[in-house]
Parts: C-alpha cells; sequence; structure tokens
C-alpha cells in the first residue's frame, strides 16, 4: 500500500489480514536538521502493520536506506548504510502516539514514530578513509594512537634514570 509522502494511516481501513507496506519513505528534513546527517537517502520501509487478538496495533517493519554523513576524519561527505527493524505491539495509541494520531479521524502518521527509530541508527562517527594515505601529523599536533605510548621529550631524561635504577 501507498501512504502518501505524509505516511498517514487510517486505522479503520487496516484489513484484518493486516496492512503491507513496501515503499521509499520521505522525511521532512526539519527532522534531522539538527543531527549530524547531511541528508537520508533511499529509505525503504517493508513490512506491515495489523491489529492482534488482544486488538493492539502490532508494528512489524524494517527499513533500509543511506545516511550521508560527514567523514570524521577529511570531513568529506560519505554515504553510510543502514537498517533499522521496529517490532511495536501498542496498546493505547492515543498515549504512545500523542500528537501524531488523530483520534477523530483515527489516523496515525507515523513519519515521526519512523524517525525516532532510525536516529537511533546513526553512528557516533563514520570514515571510509584510509589512513595510511592521510598526514597524521601537522604542525603543533599528531594523531595519537592509543596503543603506542610515546614518552614526553621533558621526561625523557627521568626514564633513562629509572632504566638505570632497575639494572
Amino acid at each position: 500500500m501507498n501512504l502518501g509522502d505524509e505516511m498517514k494511516i487510517n486505522l479503520n481501513t487496516i484489513p484484518n489480514s493486516g496492512l503491507e507496506i513496501n515503499q521509499e519513505v520521505f522525511l521532512d528534513k526539519s527532522l534531522y536538521e539538527k543531527s549530524k546527517l547531511l541528508d537520508l537517502k533511499r529509505v525503504i520501509a517493508k513490512g506491515n502493520i495489523n491489529y492482534n487478538y488482544e486488538n493492539n496495533l502490532v508494528i512489524n517493519l524494517e527499513i533500509e536506506g543511506i545516511f550521508l554523513l560527514q567523514d570524521s576524519i577529511t570531513l568529506d561527505p560519505i554515504e553510510y548504510p543502514f537498517t533499522c527493524n521496529i517490532e511495536e505491539e501498542i496498546e493505547n495509541i492515543e498515549n504512545f502516539f500523542g500528537n501524531f494520531y488523530e483520534k477523530s479521524k483515527n489516523i496515525l502518521d507515523i513519519s515521526e514514530f519512523l524517525w525516532e527509530n532510525i536516529v537511533l541508527e546513526v553512528p557516533i562517527s563514520a570514515t571510509h578513509s584510509d589512513s595510511s594515505k592521510l598526514s597524521l601529523s601537522g604542525e603543533g599536533w599528531e594523531f595519537k594512537n592509543e596503543n603506542v605510548k610515546k614518552i614526553d621529550p621533558r621526561l625523557a631524561k627521568l626514564t633513562e634514570l629509572l632504566e638505570k635504577g632497575k639494572e
């Protein structure tokens, strides 16, 4: 079923077999303008929405897409694929979705709900750069490797004295 750009679902029209979803999702840029995402590309939602025997709304969706992020080393834009699985059983729709549920029309806008789940997949940092080709030092700075212990030149004499003391 095609939900349209707004991702609104009329909960009265969900068939007994469930509402099958397999479509591209277009989320409003205002949702992610304050995040570190530059853009979202080719976001596809697949799955179904139905009611279970207790009359609770059950949402089973798999969301796939591509984040456009800034490379954490070079600051160039990079594409980062993601997958997100949503499995929710909602007993009280009005409390769970709040402002996104129009009770008078029994219509639910799931775009914010999808975004809340997608944003959890955004990595803290991402890079596709080959670090062997990058300059790892410059004037007054250098890239630190925590596995390599480098002795501060001001303490080099002290280290020598400690080594002599061990002999």
